[in-house]
């Protein structure tokens, strides 16, 4: 008796097929990079002497880029899935992330 097995795991290039963790990572990537928009026009409408909130704000967006650069790595693991997804995650949160350090580095300085 002969089972039929089917592929589990095969490399199948396709531009159709979105893995979800990418997508996962893109959204947190785009959505950090809105929000630090968002934050950085209300400390100017607020002449920088906003509430604490914009500080915890940034934190929240930095714990999002470090979870969405997470699930960027990770996403280069499925192979049948699009490029464009995977590489939009990592370039938006190594943005944010980038724009996080740049932030606390300043504050630390000034």
């Amino acid at each position: 008796m002969k089972r039929n097995r089917k592929k589990n795991f095969a490399y199948r290039p396709s531009d159709r097929v979105v893995s979800r963790v990418s997508a996962i990572s893109s959204i947190l990537g785009i959505a950090g990079v809105l929000g630090y928009i968002v934050l950085i026009l209300g400390s100017f409408r607020a002449s920088g002497n906003g509430s604490i909130w914009y500080g915890l704000g940034g934190w929240g967006i930095f714990v999002c880029a470090v979870t969405g650069m997470y699930f960027a790595v990770r996403s280069f693991d499925d192979t049948a899935a699009m490029a464009v997804w995977k590489i939009v995650g990592c370039i938006t949160n190594g943005i944010v992330l980038l724009f996080s350090v740049i932030i606390f580095i300043l504050g630390l300085i000034g």
